[in-house]
């Protein structure tokens, strides 16, 4: 008895579960954590107008604030920057997109997908597997043997999360449009599907 390793990488499309918008929002008083989706006054306008679109509060969250002051000491002619993310479906993107783009105090700085890396594994490792085992069979057999069993199986993969940078493309900032404007040109790909890698290897028994 002996053992033959195969190795297989394989790859599949995935689609993203959703995708996460990173933006800055100018306030005139600063409020800490989530607390501002209800008391900054610009946050919650613009978590109100997202509403219309379906999306939750529990989907924006507030990520960070920025202080200036214009006398130099804290507290006195104080504003703040609040750094947003929201979450949303896929096919809610372009109305979310378009009540953003709709505000002259927000800067739509990035666009992230989000991807259940794990469970897209699965499938792929297992379609992986299907191949090593044929493989496997068709080795064993040009040699005169056969496939008795499995001593050893590994397995990775890699799923790179793309995050689109609307500022580094065009040094863009989003600016104030009607709802009923024209479509808003974002200059990225708003492709939500992603390239996921599997690296298998097997090492299989083997005997006359």
């Amino acid at each position: 008895m002996g053992t033959l390793r195969i190795s297989i990488d394989d790859s599949v499309r995935v689609t993203a579960d959703s995708a996460r918008l990173h933006v800055r929002v100018k306030g005139t008083s600063a409020v800490f954590g989530n607390a501002a989706t209800k008391q900054a006054r610009e946050v919650r306008d613009l978590v109100e107008a997202l509403a219309g679109t379906g999306l939750s509060e529990d989907a924006i969250e507030v990520t960070g604030v920025s202080l200036t002051s214009r006398s130099g000491a804290l507290g006195k002619n104080q504003s703040a920057e609040y750094l947003l993310a929201i979450t949303t479906a896929p096919e809610q993107l372009g109305s979310v997109i378009g009540v953003l783009a709709d505000r002259p105090s927000l800067v739509l700085s990035e666009l992230e997908w989000v991807y259940s890396s794990f469970e897209a594994s699965i499938p792929a490792t297992s379609q992986a597997m299907a191949k090593a085992r044929r493989k496997a069979d068709a080795v064993a057999a040009a040699a005169g043997l056969r496939v008795i069993g499995i001593a050893a199986i590994s397995d990775s993969w890699n799923l790179p999360s793309p995050r689109f940078s609307f500022e580094a493309a065009d040094g863009m900032m989003m600016s104030a449009r009607s709802a009923k404007a024209a479509p808003v040109e974002l200059g990225v790909d708003f492709s939500a599907t992603q390239e996921l890698f599997v690296h298998l290897t097997v090492d299989f028994e083997i005997d006359t």
